[in-house]
């Protein structure tokens, strides 16, 4: 049986490596080749928009003029995106705080990546910072977020930020996932294998009168092969493999790349680069696994030519299926939650 209902989220962000890259080539211009497939195939996207580089960027526009453009350039997406019916919801890197504009370049800050990383207090300050700047921006609230480097764990240092804020929904866990990284450190091996669960104090633990709802994203083991692919991919760069973004990404521990290159490990089912290449098998597996949501992911600054051949491919072959529907986080609600608990948060 296939599964019955498809979501795709996106997270909407510049890079984290030596160079971020720009906003045109990270996300205005991915993003809408993004939503002209997904418009195509009457799919609703849900972006994940980092939103304190957004409120950094409105603060060094004030020094920098010339950043002003970048920022209303943004805002002109998004809220064209809301009109359009695609979902916006809250994701945090919360390094950007401490971060900062040259004149000619972003200097990042990433010697603290997590929420984890911050006092209680400051976490607190920064959701809600994050999301008066988003809501404001798109007119709507927001009540869903996803952790920056997925660094959701221990979970009960910011649940209270995240209650503070009427933030109910989140959607980081992908079963199985595992990072030894000290400083983007993560473990969902003991996550239910379910389209969605309740919780309180720990994402992985199913509580059914927990005040959060998880709405993981889909899973998939894959193996070394891929790897070594994405790694001569990358040496040979042909343009259709190429990411439209033109930035660098921040490079993980050694042990993250020994793992990844020598045996199987468990991947987010995404839409980035040669990862889009294995949406119909992880599909098949969800599938298997008697799941009803298949969830995908992606981020507009690793899309390439060849991923979103792929994705518009996919759409295509699922779309054969008149069982399926198209959801995001507005209208993927599990639990009855009425509009009006929704606006007030």
């Amino acid at each position: 049986m296939t599964p019955q209902q498809f979501l795709l989220s996106l997270d909407y962000e510049l890079f984290f490596g030596c160079q971020t890259g720009s906003v045109e080539h990270c996300l205005i211009r991915p993003t809408h080749e993004l939503a002209q497939v997904a418009d195509k195939h009457n799919i609703h996207l849900s972006l994940f928009v980092d939103a304190l580089y957004l409120q950094r960027l409105a603060e060094e526009a004030r020094r920098f003029p010339r950043l002003q453009s970048d920022l209303d350039a943004i805002r002109q997406q998004l809220v064209a995106l809301r009109e359009q019916g695609h979902d916006i919801q809250l994701h945090l890197h919360p390094h950007w705080l401490h971060s900062s504009f040259d004149g000619e370049h972003w200097q990042l800050d990433t010697g603290r990546y997590k929420l984890h990383d911050f006092p209680a207090a400051q976490v607190a300050s920064m959701v809600g910072s994050a999301k008066k700047v988003l809501t404001s921006l798109i007119g709507e609230t927001v009540f869903a977020f996803r952790a920056g480097g997925w660094c959701l764990q221990p979970f009960t240092y910011i649940a209270p930020a995240l209650q503070e804020h009427a933030i109910w929904l989140d959607s980081t866990v992908f079963a199985g996932g595992i990072s030894d990284d000290q400083a983007r450190w993560f473990d969902f091996s003991s996550a239910p294998v379910k389209d969605f669960w309740y919780f309180d104090d720990d994402p992985t633990r199913e509580n059914q009168q927990g005040a959060f709802l998880e709405v993981p994203i889909s899973a998939l083991r894959v193996t070394p092969n891929l790897f070594w692919r994405m790694a001569l991919t990358r040496k040979f760069m042909a343009n259709r493999h190429k990411p439209l973004g033109d930035g660098s990404s921040l490079s993980w521990n050694r042990s993250y790349y020994q793992q990844r290159l020598t045996s199987p490990t468990i991947s987010v089912v995404s839409i980035d680069g040669l990862k889009a290449g294995l949406l119909g098998r992880a599909l098949r597996a969800e599938q298997k696994a008697g799941k009803q949501l298949f969830h995908a992911m992606g981020h507009p600054k690793a899309v390439t030519r060849h991923s979103l051949e792929r994705l518009d491919s996919f759409f295509t072959n699922i779309g054969a299926f008149t069982n399926i529907t198209f959801q995001d986080f507005r209208s993927y609600q599990p639990k009855k939650i009425t509009r009006k608990s929704i606006i007030e948060g």
